[in-house]
């Protein structure tokens, strides 16, 4: 179902439910929209601890992705600044957080999860044409969690749960077409992802998979098509996008000493009519 249909929903149905259910869909706060453009992002500066719902819409003309980044160990976002400007390897300090995949122009994913309290760096990493990368051109914003109680969220059945583990895909339900609602689950010792890249006729798997280990250089042959980036080890999200028919590759492109984790096993093809 598609994301605005299950909101629509919801809302029509607030006025059937007892008290007690009322009262549990008031306090589910809205979702908060994430913009993107060409090089640019637009949110909100604070939003309340625990599960939140984000909606990615990217208004630019290229691909963009989003990443959560918390700051730990008293640093600001100053430091984050700093650290921008000098390069180097990422700090022990940024903690991955999670993110959404990168969509392409003109599409939208709905994302689900729980951020601990703190202040985050949101940015896109996707490649750029000169070999730097989209936070490079200043694609990147402060996020501050406040720490507050969560409001209570309830969520539908999911279509798919997906369980990442230490390297592959368990999956409930084969992926059909329309806009399914999954449910990741982390049961691994590390941060994982699943990306889903759709590819176009006369195009390999493989094409794909060495342009990602390539570090996204030159043309790319995939189409981004969402999903869900560096979840932490016990962690779960939920996401929502349209999949268009198509040939899929879900994927995790996370590095580490052995190879990337697609190399590893963690890849699942499918097909949407």
């Amino acid at each position: 179902m598609p994301v605005g249909v299950r909101g629509a929903l919801v809302c029509a149905t607030v006025w059937l439910l007892g008290p007690a259910q009322q009262l549990r869909a008031q306090q589910t706060p809205p979702a908060v929209t994430i913009e993107a453009r060409d090089f640019s992002l637009k949110l909100p500066d604070r939003v309340p601890a625990g599960e939140t719902t984000f909606v990615f819409e990217n208004h630019g003309e290229q691909p963009h992705s989003i990443r959560f980044l918390r700051l730990s160990g008293g640093k600001t976002f100053d430091d984050f600044t700093a650290w921008q400007k000098t390069g180097g390897a990422p700090p022990a300090w940024l903690e991955p957080a999670g993110g959404i995949a990168p969509i392409v122009p003109n599409a939208s994913e709905q994302y689900t999860a729980a951020l601990k309290a703190g202040t985050y760096v949101v940015l896109c990493t996707y490649p750029a044409d000169n070999g730097q990368t989209h936070f490079d051109k200043g694609m990147t914003a402060r996020l501050h969690v406040d720490d507050a109680a969560a409001a209570i969220r309830s969520h539908a059945d999911a279509d798919i749960t997906l369980r990442l583990r230490d390297h592959g895909f368990q999956l409930t339900a084969p992926v059909s077409g329309g806009s399914p609602l999954w449910h990741l689950l982390n049961i691994g010792t590390e941060p994982h992802q699943a990306v889903l890249i759709r590819l176009p006729d006369g195009v390999s798997e493989y094409t794909e998979r060495t342009w990602l280990s390539n570090g996204g250089r030159g043309a790319r042959a995939g189409i981004p098509s969402g999903g869900v980036v560096e979840l932490p080890a016990d962690a779960d999200a939920w996401f929502q996008i349209e999949l268009k028919p198509g040939r899929y590759i879900l994927l995790c492109n996370e590095l580490e000493e052995e190879g990337r984790h697609f190399d590893l096993g963690m890849v699942y093809r499918f097909q949407i009519e």
